[in-house]
């Protein structure tokens, strides 16, 4: 076997064992998703019938009541939608198959500030998806899952999204001017909500670096870089 079937060789173990990984952090995502949408939306939904079963007793006795009652179910239902729609949104967009990996960023951030609750400072390259799929969905992830961070958790006000493509690396920059957390916080299995292993999990993957700064009250701040040439970076590991 010659050297160059010997880096093929290599490559495709790594591709493989890449592709394994990759199945795992989706599955650890379903996962989550399920969760979620056990803990708010299928209890929401729970919630809303029992107050329309409460409603149609008063609406004989008292329309009024019955009419309020209904009122907040309406309310109820819009905001169950919304999570659903988030939920299905978070799972696949359609933009990062028609469009490509620069607009899927920014339809994350539009979806991060559809409320106006950030000042956004936004700058994004001509990043693409040449490379390959797994690549680009895992990239995406890792961005998605810092930005949901934001939207849930930071109370945040202002939010810096960076993203700039150089010959030889990407290199992301996500800030924000939140609450904050200890890094003990994070790592703890009870706050695995953060999703800074997954975060890690998928800058692994692509052979990249991460940088997390946080501290109460201070904001977070997310540094990533992330190889170009990934058949350079897989010959190197093999």
């Amino acid at each position: 076997m010659n050297i160059g079937e010997n880096v093929q060789k290599n490559e495709c173990s790594c591709n493989t064992e890449n592709g394994k990984k990759m199945m795992e952090m989706l599955e650890t995502e379903r996962k989550r998703i399920v969760s979620e949408l056990h803990d708010t939306s299928l209890q929401n939904i729970a919630h809303l019938v029992h107050m329309i079963e409460l409603a149609s007793l008063y609406i004989d006795k008292d329309p009024a009541r019955a009419k309020m009652e209904l009122n907040s179910v309406s309310k109820g239902l819009h905001n169950v939608i919304e999570d659903i729609r988030s939920t299905i949104f978070n799972l696949r967009p359609m933009t990062f198959d028609d469009l490509g990996l620069k607009a899927s960023f920014e339809r994350l951030l539009d979806f991060l500030n559809a409320d106006k609750d950030y000042i956004m400072d936004v700058e994004i390259d001509d990043v693409s998806c040449e490379t390959d799929d797994y690549f680009c969905i895992t990239l995406y992830r890792v961005v998605q899952e810092c930005l949901l961070n934001i939207k849930k958790h930071s109370q945040a006000t202002r939010v810096l999204f960076h993203c700039k493509k150089t010959e030889q690396k990407y290199e992301i920059l996500i800030q924000d001017n939140g609450k904050g957390f200890t890094m003990e916080e994070a790592e703890d299995k009870a706050n695995s909500h953060f999703g800074l292993a997954l975060i890690h999990e998928g800058v692994n993957l692509l052979n990249g670096t991460i940088h997390v700064s946080s501290a109460i009250g201070r904001g977070t701040t997310i540094d990533i870089k992330i190889p170009l040439d990934l058949h350079s970076a897989v010959k190197k590991n093999s």
